[in-house]
């Protein structure tokens, strides 16, 4: 009884100890929280990655770096996360099936079982259809952002320029894109929240 009640403590002070991190991570953009956060999360992470893509380490490891660069990179809403848990495993479902979806024509053994809802052509034809829905709803929103807030953001969420690259290129502090990224997710998660992981992976 002792053993059963010392382990829930220790599952809630973990919790307890996650949400402070994303909370840090958020509002101050803690590198060392988010380590704390990738030291965590990685290794169940990248398991159930290898589920998804036929024990593929290579491929597992470059989703599970794909799910912590959109994390960092949307870090300005992970104060309004209420169960990290199923946060971060929906978005690992996410990024390796887009991983799938983009690598389909040249690497046909990541299709699995483990990931029925990508299993056929007229699965993927769907995938793209959303796809394309969520780009136009993307676009909307992103047209509603101050202009250099989404110059800023399609410098780095669309063209993967560092944050040094995209200040020097606008005659910005680095402090500045930081803060235009933040405002824009902010902005971009109040109109696409339920689709969120879709804007950056």
């Amino acid at each position: 009884m002792r053993e059963s009640v010392t382990t829930m403590q220790e599952i809630d002070a973990n919790s307890t100890r996650i949400d402070f991190c994303l909370q840090r991570i958020s509002k101050y953009g803690c590198s060392d929280s988010f380590r704390e956060l990738y030291n965590h999360y990685y290794n169940r992470l990248f398991r159930q990655a290898l589920y998804y893509l036929n024990n593929n380490p290579d491929y597992a490891q470059e989703v599970v770096s794909d799910v912590f660069i959109a994390l960092w990179q949307g870090r300005a809403v992970l104060s309004e996360v209420k169960s990290p848990d199923d946060y971060l495993f929906i978005a690992l479902k996410h990024a390796a099936a887009r991983y799938i979806e983009k690598n389909y024509k040249h690497r046909r053994e990541l299709l699995t079982e483990n990931l029925p809802d990508i299993q056929s052509d007229d699965l993927l034809g769907d995938l793209n259809l959303i796809d394309r829905e969520l780009r136009d709803k993307y676009r909307e929103a992103l047209n509603l952002l101050p202009p250099r807030c989404a110059e800023v953001f399609r410098l780095v969420r669309e063209e993967r320029k560092k944050y040094s690259e995209v200040a020097e290129l606008l005659g910005i502090s680095v402090k500045t894109v930081d803060n235009q990224m933040n405002k824009a997710v902010k902005m971009l998660y109040a109109q696409l929240k339920e689709n969120l992981f879709f804007i950056f992976f």
